[in-house]
């Protein structure tokens, strides 16, 4: 009999009450029911909902199976863990200080030499909210004297992280397959973890073991230990097996010490004071060399299923550029944006480098001391031999925009005012979602559309972008020499009368003076002078003092001096609407520099009438 065939291929709860309806009422047992008012459409109901949920169960736990489509942070981390990657765990900020201890005020026999042992304990106010920091590495001091009353011992370059220092011990059990020993908390930042052994608990000796990265030169008795994310979100420590590393022995005893963070609070710090007393000695000093910064969140779900790939494709070798850019952000947490690119796509090319370019999370730019972490540190022994690797600062165009919009009145309660404050969020929202990164093009039109949606009174919009760069210069005219490179090339009108770049003002001889420029016979460059304006009128008073290239978005500044190191705002309006950054280039948008002018529509409002009224926006500033 057709019909009595049950379905199995529905997936949608009211498909599969209806298939099991009428798979029911093609039985003879069943074909005088009334399926919709009996109880039989209950019994019904609850089939086709445990079909349904057991369906969506089966569907869910696929889509675990695989890092693309795992929701749990457990099976994602256990996705990648195949690929040999390890998920970042949370970082410190950290700092660099140089302490002093003076000690010129004791009496007594003083030690040649003073220990700052590691788990030293800091403190630091930042936003009225004090933070403690530690001590990352034991080093020793000797003494100074300089007279009777001024003896020191100078601790320089100490690394501290902002946290709670913690040691944890665990006992060796060979009988437990595959002994693993939990890291208590999820805050941990691993990269302070320090792990040792000792036969046991009277012994003095430890022996310390280094986080495994690479096969190469592990035999069995290499101290090593291997570090992995479980499935409950806690850091775990495991050793060799005896073959590939190597095993401790039972009751051994592991003592794993690390600090674990507020992560990102205690970014910025600038001022710390010591708790502890080092040897005994309390008059201590402490000079800041370097603002905390670096503290992170541990890495999000997105960011390893990005990551665990590029890792294991490039096995913790450095060859391409991508292969720089995966490992330095698993390995390196002060990463806002990250940028890399060979020698041969360089301008000038330089073969035999790849060079990277980093834009930290709390500064402009990178520290030596991060940058040398960087080299020496992250990339070294992975990188190819002949292939040297360079960090560069980023290269910050900035923009500043014009921007016009007309409104109905009638179609919004807000005021011009509030209008105008509803679209500079939304250009703020723009640079901050779009912006401020290396592959962040200003797309004239799609920022044209988030204004024109902001508000239904908007009717619509003009952006005018010019770029633009500061300088500080010397009052020496030898030291003025600047090369700036913009994001995009210029817009050059043809007119003798207009300039491609113009200045903020700067003073020579207590007089105003702007930098402009002209064209240069029989070449696409252009010259740049020095003008005063006398009556009205452009007097040129260095008539070269550089030179510009519009096409390249190039601009080198020299022989001139002003009175003072004040800064000068170097502007030029770009060839095309939209601005595409390449390299070490950032584009950025801050709101002092948006200039926003909301006009009543008197079409909207009135109609024809108001056409006579009506005005548009010039394409070009007047």
């Amino acid at each position: 009999m057709a019909g009595t065939d049950l379905k199995v291929t529905e997936l949608d709860f009211a498909d599969i009450k209806t298939n099991l309806k009428n798979y029911l009422k093609n039985q003879s047992t069943f074909n005088d029911y009334d399926f919709e008012g009996s109880g039989l459409s209950v019994l019904l109901d609850v089939l086709a909902y445990n079909t349904h949920y057991n369906a969506m169960t089966a569907h869910l736990a696929l889509n675990e199976a695989f890092l693309d489509s795992a929701q749990i942070r457990g099976n994602v981390v256990a996705r990648a863990r195949m690929l040999s990657y390890v998920p970042r765990s949370i970082l410190s900020p950290r700092s660099s200080i140089q302490i002093v201890v003076q000690v010129g005020a004791e009496s007594g026999t003083l030690p040649a030499t003073l220990t700052l042992n590691r788990g030293a304990k800091l403190t630091s106010i930042v936003d009225g909210e004090e933070f403690n920091f530690i001590v990352l590495n034991t080093q020793t001091a000797s003494l100074v004297v300089t007279d009777a009353s001024n003896k020191t011992y100078t601790f320089d370059s100490v690394e501290i992280a902002e946290g709670t220092y913690k040691t944890a011990k665990y006992r060796v059990d060979n009988s437990i397959e595959n002994q693993k020993f939990q890291i208590a908390d999820k805050d941990v930042d691993t990269s302070t973890l320090r792990v040792r052994v000792q036969a046991n608990e009277e012994s003095s000796a430890f022996d310390i073991y280094t986080l495994f990265t690479t096969l190469l030169n592990v035999v069995s008795d290499t101290k090593i230990y291997h570090l992995q994310e479980n499935a409950n979100g806690f850091y775990e420590t495991y050793f060799g097996d005896g073959v590939t590393g190597f095993k401790p022995t039972n009751n051994n005893i592991v003592t794993m010490d690390y600090v674990f963070s507020n992560a990102t609070e205690a970014n910025g710090a600038t001022t710390f004071t010591m708790v502890d007393s080092i040897g005994g000695y309390s008059n201590i000093s402490v000079t800041t060399l370097t603002n905390a910064a670096g503290g992170s969140d541990q890495e999000t779900l997105e960011s390893i299923r990005f990551n665990a790939p590029l890792t294991f494709t490039s096995q913790n070798r450095a060859v391409t550029a991508d292969d720089y850019r995966s490992i330095i952000q698993r390995e390196f947490s002060n990463i806002s944006a990250i940028s890399t690119w060979g020698g041969e796509d360089n301008d000038p090319p330089n073969y035999g480098n790849v060079f990277v370019c980093i834009k930290p999370v709390t500064s402009n730019v990178l520290t030596t001391a991060e940058k040398e972490n960087i080299t020496t540190n992250i990339l070294k022994g992975k990188n190819v031999v002949s292939i040297t690797p360079i960090l560069v600062d980023p290269n910050f165009t900035n923009l500043s925009l014009e921007v016009f919009f007309k409104y109905n009145p009638n179609l919004t309660d807000r005021s011009s005012v509030e209008l105008t404050a509803v679209v500079r969020d939304t250009i703020d929202d723009y640079s901050l979602n779009e912006l401020n990164k290396f592959d962040g093009v200003f797309r004239h039109s799609a920022l044209l559309q988030d204004v024109d949606n902001s508000d239904p009174a908007i009717l619509n919009s003009t952006i005018r972008p010019k770029m633009f760069k500061n300088i500080t210069p010397s009052t020496t005219t030898s030291e003025n020499n600047f090369e700036l490179n913009f994001a995009g090339p210029f817009y050059v009108s043809g007119s003798l009368d207009d300039y491609s770049i113009n200045s903020s003002a700067f003073k020579i001889g207590g007089v105003d003076h702007y930098f402009g420029d002209e064209p240069i016979s029989g070449s696409t460059l252009r010259n740049v002078i020095v003008y005063k304006i006398v009556s009205g009128v452009r007097v040129t008073v260095i008539s070269d003092a550089g030179e510009v290239d519009p096409t390249l978005g190039k601009i080198t500044l020299n022989s001139f001096g002003p009175d003072s190191t004040a800064s000068i705002r170097i502007t030029a309006v770009p060839l095309s609407l939209d601005i595409a950054p390449k390299r070490d280039q950032l584009l950025s948008i801050s709101s002092a520099d948006v200039v926003i002018n909301p006009q009543e529509d008197s079409i909207a409002t009135a109609g024809t009438t108001g056409a006579v009224s009506y005005t548009t926006t010039n394409r070009f500033s007047t």
